[in-house]
């Protein structure tokens, strides 16, 4: 349900995220890119795949500011949660739990709780609606 064009946006910023098979599809790849007032500020690309070992999807993520993290998926009815702990570009640990519910095939919501940077708690960030993109003719 993740394969295709992504975005959220508000009068602030944009995400847009494209989510494709890697070959064999062995792998979710996602490139994201976070643009402020028009300039990206940030970008990405996180992988995902199922960890035959531990029985769960897991994932990993580095960004162009030169942090990086790994995640744990579970589902829990018809959501998942996302666990991530990482380390930013200046070394602070950093944690975090995303939480993603399909609403239908072509949209979505997603909030952040239990952020953490170096043990100190971060606001949440409010749940948004992400919507795939249809192609251009």
């Amino acid at each position: 349900w993740m394969v295709g064009n992504w975005v959220d946006e508000d009068e602030n910023a944009t995400i847009e995220t494209t989510c494709s098979w890697t070959p064999n599809q062995g792998f979710l790849r996602r490139a994201f890119k976070i643009a402020i007032q028009n300039r990206v500020d940030l970008a990405g690309l996180q992988v995902i795949g199922w960890d035959t070992d531990a029985e769960m999807f897991r994932s990993w993520i580095f960004d162009s500011a030169g942090g990086f993290a790994s995640d744990e998926w579970t589902k829990e009815g018809d959501r998942w949660i996302v666990k991530s702990a990482g380390v930013l570009f200046g070394g602070q640990k950093s944690s975090a739990v995303r939480i993603i519910t399909p609403i239908d095939d072509d949209s979505f919501t997603l909030e952040a709780v239990d952020r953490e940077v170096d043990g100190e708690l971060l606001p949440d960030i409010d749940k948004v609606t992400v919507v795939r993109q249809t192609p251009t003719k």
